[in-house]
């Protein structure tokens, strides 16, 4: 401390002896003139003041910058001047409208022990140690000319990116009708700034991106395929990606697709009538027989769920009077869906009660929705998806087993037949392959007692 107060006490001393020795008079505002002042014995040479001037024309060679640091570390803000001459660089620091100075030369001018210089003859340097955030603002680096000349610095802290999405429910999830626009807007904050993206969580955006960067995502028209949990990312290189997520579900009405299948048990045949459905809320699903006499003999029918909104129909043993059209009905808040299961018969089925395993069709009759729209057919009807296939009639006595056993075995000798077939040309190519080494093993032969002679 006292090392500082001599060295300011010396730079004090040395600036009264040039004045003292210029013959300088201390500034008053004003400036005061000899009694005996003669203007005719003035001279001025004008040309030689503005030569003298020029000679010392400062010229920065720091830019404006802003300097981003951390909390508590050490703020360094450089001002390197060329040409500095006799001038010293001062720092002041821009407060609203008001300025007030920090340092002059080597001086400092405030109580704050964290601010002090550094300075050479054409550079000074401001240093801020134990940087908190009232430290930030903009600070000027000043050259003593006249007029005085300087530049700009802008002190910022570093701050760690967070983000978040406005207008986001409490509990985290948007619900929205289908048909209906979406728009998903982030906010992000942080020292620099964040740069801000979207990505749809463990699949890709409904456009088919992975992700956008973009502060906002705006969907004209949504769909059951724009459900989802989508997330806002925020990275400023702070070292960590700030996010935020929301939920977004669509209602939309029932969504049918339906199937059937024949399962071979030990001791009999079942039929299964599936009907698959999405939607959103959950749709409850009514089985049905289209004609108003008929109804399903719930004493061989069963009713079950596999997996999410797979509804199975099953009906064990399946009797001719089984034959005949099945719907499957879907209904929600969105609307009522259905679809309709046609099984047929295509072989001579004995008449009376006996069991039967008949060729089943899928079609889609005339469905009527809540709005009051009729659905027409599964050509029309976007919300029913036919996947049925058809399948061969095999009658489930010892005749049918007979004729099961016979496919059996054509299929088997089908096989033996190709596969014999693969073995004979496998045959023919080796036969092929070695026609072609041999004559190769010739033509090496003879040429090699060609170059012997």
């Amino acid at each position: 401390m006292k090392t500082v107060r001599v060295k300011q006490m010396k730079q004090l001393l040395m600036m009264l002896v040039l004045m003292i020795l210029t013959g300088c008079k201390p500034s008053t505002g004003f400036y005061t003139y000899d009694d005996n002042y003669s203007e005719e014995n003035y001279e001025y040479n004008e040309e030689v003041e503005v030569e003298e001037e020029a000679n010392f024309l400062p010229v920065f060679e720091s830019s404006p910058t802003v300097y981003r640091v951390r909390r508590g570390n050490t703020a360094r803000l450089e001002c390197a001047v060329d040409n500095l001459g006799p001038m010293i660089l001062s720092w002041r620091r821009l407060i609203n409208n008001s300025s007030a100075y920090i340092a002059t030369g080597s001086i400092v001018m405030v109580r704050d022990k964290r601010f002090s210089v550094l300075t050479s003859t054409t550079s000074s340097m401001l240093l801020i140690t134990l940087m908190t955030p009232k430290d930030t603002g903009e600070y000027v680096c000043e050259v003593s000319s006249t007029p005085p000349v300087h530049i700009k610095h802008w002190l910022k802290m570093k701050a760690p990116p967070s983000v978040a999405i406005l207008g986001k429910p409490s509990s985290g999830q948007f619900t929205i009708q289908s048909g209906e626009e979406l728009g998903l807007v982030c906010r992000g904050e942080g020292e620099p700034a964040p740069v801000l993206a979207w990505r749809r969580e463990g699949q890709p955006l409904p456009d088919g991106e992975s992700s956008v960067a973009a502060d906002q995502i705006i969907y004209s028209s949504v769909g059951r395929g724009h459900a989802g949990t989508y997330t806002c990312t925020g990275d400023n290189g702070a070292g960590r990606v700030a996010t935020d997520s929301v939920q977004v579900t669509v209602k939309y009405a029932p969504v049918i697709s339906v199937d059937h299948s024949y399962i071979h048990h030990h001791n009999n045949i079942s039929l299964e009538l599936v009907c698959s459905v999405e939607a959103f809320p959950l749709a409850s699903v009514q089985w049905s027989r289209t004609m108003e006499q008929e109804k399903i003999n719930m004493d061989r029918a069963r009713v079950g769920l596999r997996g999410q909104g797979k509804h199975v129909l099953i009906l064990d043993n399946p009797m001719k009077s089984d034959l005949g059209s099945y719907q499957c009905t879907a209904n929600n808040t969105e609307g009522r869906v259905g679809a309709t299961i046609s099984v047929s018969e295509s072989a001579q089925v004995p008449t009376g009660r006996e069991s039967v395993y008949e060729e089943a069709s899928t079609t889609t009759e005339d469905t009527i929705l809540e709005t009051g729209k009729t659905v027409d057919t599964a050509s029309d009807n976007p919300a029913v998806i036919n996947t049925a296939s058809d399948t061969s009639a095999v009658i489930n006595n010892e005749a049918g087993d007979h004729k099961l056993l016979k496919h059996i075995l054509h299929k088997m000798n089908k096989f033996e037949r190709v596969n014999s077939d693969m073995v004979k040309a496998m045959k023919e190519s080796n036969r092929y392959l070695y026609q072609i080494l041999r004559n190769q093993n010739i033509l090496l032969e003879r040429n090699s007692t060609n170059i012997l002679l």
